[in-house]
């Protein structure tokens, strides 16, 4: 039963400006040389895109399964540092480092989970545990290890099915880098995966969309 005279806390409404807030200020803040990490590692075409049809970018900010999905990083982020201690653990760690890719500079940025001592750890949820570990997050790890210089990373999965991790123990080498620097600026391929298309905001305005 809704009580009368109760204060308007309006959490949904304030839980979204948040969130548009969050997106707002990752865009403006990038510079023409910055390339982040999920762009490297997904459709070469969606910031493209993005910048194209921002509100179709916007759309997505409050889509439900992303934010239970940012809901659960920030519980378990919290959960790590009670578990090994507030001095051990990092969380939503902020890194780049510079690349050069014939003759241009590039610097490659992102945001890591949480560090715990010398490992970098990638938390991962969904619904299904079918085909973990998947590439494309072993791939972000091992580009977050090469951009912190860690020799150690784990990815941990939080599913309806299960919760398992997976140690991973090779940083992308420079090649690797310079090679998915190379793929990002020219825009192929394009999806890189044919699932992204099933859960791209701008796949109704794409002409390299895969059914």
């Amino acid at each position: 039963m809704v009580r009368e005279g109760l204060v308007e806390l309006r959490i949904v409404e304030n839980l979204y400006r948040w969130k548009v807030e969050e997106y707002r200020e990752r865009v403006e803040k990038k510079l023409e040389n910055e390339i982040y990490v999920t762009e490297l590692l997904l459709c070469p075409l969606k910031s493209r895109l993005a910048k194209q049809y921002p509100e179709l970018a916007l759309s997505r900010v409050f889509d439900p399964p992303l934010f239970i999905g940012d809901m659960v990083h920030r519980g378990l982020q919290q959960t790590l540092k009670e578990i090994f201690g507030e001095e051990n653990v990092e969380v939503e760690v902020e890194v780049e480092r510079e690349v050069a890719v014939d003759g241009q500079s590039y610097v490659i940025r992102g945001r890591i989970d949480a560090v715990i001592g010398d490992t970098v750890v990638e938390i991962k949820s969904g619904r299904s545990d079918v085909g973990i570990p998947h590439k494309h997050h072993v791939d972000q790890l091992r580009l977050y290890m090469w951009m912190r210089g860690a020799a150690k990373g784990l990815l941990l999965y939080v599913t309806n099915d299960r919760i398992t991790e997976y140690p991973v123990e090779q940083p992308m080498s420079d090649g690797e880098v310079m090679d998915l620097v190379r793929s990002f600026l020219k825009g192929e391929p394009a999806p890189r995966y044919p699932w992204e298309c099933n859960y791209c905001p701008f796949a109704v305005v794409c002409p390299r969309r895969v059914r």
